[in-house]
């Protein structure tokens, strides 16, 4: 593939195929109105991947009838109004232009917080005393703002980095997993940091009396995830479309599993509201499948017969078995419903609208 892929379309309800994809999650969980209406959400990471489908479900609740307010804290507003127009007019979507670590909302009202702000790009995960710092200090600095607020229920949004290295020998991690990073190494800046967030917070709503939850994210699919860092199902879809054979330099026997992002809008806003307080729930699917498979997956879906190189060998490792146990999130309704099929698909579409390949 020669060239760069540039981003040409904004991600919002006035595209079709992402409105009809969160109607379709939205019809699992009726009660989700009901439980929303007449709140005023604050958001962090209200412009990656996690808040723009956040930002299309609520958009959807707001068509149907319900009255809900949003704030999201924002470092670059502007930038994410200009590639997502739509959000200019929408009367009940409110930003403030802050850093979380630092921002002050005392004077402010709010009834929940989804406290999702994390850079996972490459960029950022090259810095990791930045990423440790930003997770960290962006957390405190928001917990004393629920203080001063009068928040009265907060979702912190954790990874599932937080319980260190997995292998096939344990089988899908369950929330009581006391396995961990490994806190001796610099490369576990982002596992640790989440896990020390969660501590922190911990302390917070026992100090202070409100309610929390926690939910420990996985790996995602569907339009929006990028095609051109560091997720492979984005960077397989990437290359079904716009190159000459997918490449895969590992072996490719590491397992993995895929929530799509309408379900996982759903189910997030699902874990802040119906959530026992205290508990920690894993997002994500138990789906599991290989990286090889995935990319023979891709391949059959968005592009036949293309060439499929594999240029890592098997060795001794342990294999990887990046998948979590959801039966705690299922106690709350939640569900698979996006078949794997299904959010390639709907990537490969949005991925041949919503970009074009530069010189």
């Amino acid at each position: 593939m020669s060239g760069q892929l540039r981003i040409q379309r904004s991600f919002s309800i006035d595209h079709s195929l992402l409105r009809q994809e969160v109607i379709r999650a939205l019809q699992w969980l009726p009660e989700l109105s009901e439980w929303l209406e007449c709140k005023h959400l604050l958001l962090t990471g209200g412009t990656g991947f996690f808040g723009k489908w956040l930002l299309i479900l609520l958009s959807v609740l707001r068509e149907q009838g319900v009255d809900i307010q949003v704030t999201v804290v924002s470092r670059d507003p502007a930038r994410f109004l200009d590639a997502n127009p739509f959000y200019r007019n929408a009367g009940w979507l409110h930003w403030v232009m802050a850093d979380v670590r630092h921002v002050s909302l005392a004077s402010q009202r709010f009834d929940l917080l989804l406290h999702g702000a994390t850079d996972t790009s490459v960029a950022a995960q090259q810095d990791q005393l930045n990423i440790y710092d930003s997770i960290l200090g962006g957390t405190r600095n928001m917990l004393e703002n629920v203080v001063q607020a009068g928040i009265e229920r907060v979702l912190l949004v954790g990874s599932g980095a937080q319980y260190g290295v997995l292998d096939a020998q344990l089988g899908p991690v369950g929330e009581s997993c006391r396995l961990a990073c490994a806190s001796e190494q610099a490369a576990s800046a982002y596992g640790e940091a989440k896990r020390a967030a969660e501590t922190l917070a911990a302390l917070y709503a026992d100090h202070h009396g409100f309610e929390l939850v926690h939910a420990r994210c996985f790996a995602f699919s569907g339009p929006g995830l990028p095609l051109n860092e560091h997720f492979a199902i984005g960077n397989f879809v990437r290359d079904a479309l716009y190159a000459d054979a997918i490449v895969l330099n590992s072996s490719g026997t590491a397992m993995r599993s895929y929530l799509h992002g309408a379900d996982l809008a759903a189910w997030l806003l699902t874990i802040l509201v119906r959530g026992e307080s205290g508990q920690a729930y894993n997002v994500g699917s138990d789906q599991a499948i290989s990286i090889i498979d995935l990319a023979r997956r891709v391949i059959s879906r968005v592009a036949p017969g293309k060439p499929l190189y594999i240029l890592g060998n098997e060795d001794d490792c342990v294999r990887s078995f990046y998948v979590p146990d959801v039966g705690r999130a299922r106690s709350l309704g939640l569900d698979v419903w996006t078949d794997l099929d299904i959010s390639i698909d709907s990537m490969a579409c949005w991925g041949r609208q919503a970009y074009r390949l530069t010189d």
